[in-house]
């Protein structure tokens, strides 16, 4: 068969149009690998072939415990050795005393206890001689006594005592208010043993805080004393 050397015009025509259109599919082609490979990568936007992305999974709530508490160990209260301990005062305005008429505690004492020990020991003292309001003092037994017996006087004609005791944890209520004027003054100057009787007065509660608020005229002095059975030596 004979070689052709050229082509026809219409064969000519025939290989162009099939390269435009070469061509066109390869512009398409690179313009879907963009807008459908490349702009999401740099993006970060999901593939369209990926599908939906899998939900992340939450972690299950673990709840904190918090750490144990350390509860510390009460220290004990020291046995008490017997020695009487003073009473010092201190500012009135330390407790907020309250103006005006004060509460009485009415509550009538439970009867005495024939078993009671006779012998009484001096717990705590308080010495002086002008009016004023004293310290805390801690009573850690449930039976003791105030011994207000050791009183002396300068002026016969108006002396005054007034020791009033005071529960240190509500100041509205008042223990018990001690009043000596002058007829007990004198029937004292006249039986001075009684004094040792009456000049005396005993509380059955305890293993609480008081303190005592004491007014005074013409006295040369004052000696209370706060006393409880011998029994709780060396005990708390």
């Amino acid at each position: 068969m004979p070689h052709r050397p050229f082509l026809t015009g219409e064969e000519v025509e025939v290989m162009a149009e099939k390269q435009d259109f070469l061509y066109v599919t390869l512009a398409i082609a690179i313009v879907l690998v963009i807008a459908l490979v490349i702009k999401p990568a740099t993006t970060g936007e999901p593939l369209p072939w990926a599908g939906e992305p899998e939900p992340t999974a939450t972690p299950a709530w673990t709840p904190t415990i918090p750490p144990a508490t350390t509860v510390p160990t009460p220290t004990p209260a020291p046995t008490w050795n017997g020695k009487p301990q003073a009473i010092g005062f201190v500012d009135p305005a330390t407790y907020r005393i309250p103006a005006g008429e004060t509460r009485l505690n009415l509550t009538s004492p439970p009867p005495v206890n024939t078993s009671t020990p006779t012998r009484w020991v001096t717990y705590a003292t308080i010495d002086g001689q002008w009016s004023g309001t004293t310290g805390i003092v801690r009573v850690p037994f449930p039976i003791w006594r105030l011994d207000y017996s050791d009183i002396t006087t300068s002026n016969d004609e108006i002396p005054f005592f007034n020791c009033q005791i005071k529960d240190a944890e509500d100041p509205n209520r008042m223990i018990k208010i001690v009043t000596l004027r002058l007829s007990e003054f004198l029937s004292a100057k006249e039986k001075p043993d009684l004094k040792k009787e009456q000049w005396v007065h005993t509380f059955y509660e305890g293993n609480h805080d008081y303190y005592f608020i004491i007014n005074t005229r013409c006295l040369d002095g004052y000696h209370l004393k706060i006393q409880v059975p011998e029994t709780y030596v060396g005990t708390q």
